[in-house]
């Protein structure tokens, strides 16, 4: 069963090595090389972005966070740590449930997310859980995608 903890300072050492992974560093580089600029970055403030590890049964699997960008919207991201595990569906049903958690807990009518138009795993993640892509929102950086949570419900 996949769940979700917020972060805490003693996940930094463990964020710390995943973000230095290759197929994370990929598409999520920050310049996060150091215990002191994960700390930094990565410190939940409950007024802003709220941040997970996600677990399956018990095992740490992956980041995720949510941002509340205005009263009907939120955005996300997340990353799964280990490379062997991409492909499997494991992300689908990660960011299935993250998704459930966000209805549940922010009620938003509408999730984003902004993949580089170049990770195409990412990309067809978000179109398995219902995300669609908004051509006018898009760039040749980023491809913006939504999730209409009002018929999610």
């Amino acid at each position: 069963m996949i769940s979700f903890r917020p972060i805490q300072a003693d996940d930094f050492p463990l964020l710390l090595d995943w973000l230095q992974r290759p197929h994370v560093k990929q598409w999520w580089d920050d310049g996060d090389d150091t215990i002191a600029r994960v700390a930094r970055n990565y410190s939940s403030d409950p007024e802003t972005t709220k941040r997970f590890i996600a677990t399956l049964d018990g095992s740490e699997i992956g980041y995720l966070q949510f941002i509340r960008l205005d009263k009907c919207h939120v955005g996300t991201d997340q990353f799964l740590a280990d490379h062997d595990r991409l492909g499997k569906g494991l992300g689908t049903q990660c960011l299935r449930a993250f998704m459930n958690l966000i209805i549940a807990r922010e009620a938003p009518d509408m999730i984003s997310v902004d993949p580089h138009p170049n990770n195409r795993r990412a990309i067809r993640c978000y179109e398995k859980c219902g995300f669609v892509r908004d051509a006018e929102r898009s760039s040749a950086t980023v491809c913006f995608m939504i999730l209409d949570c009002r018929t999610a419900r």
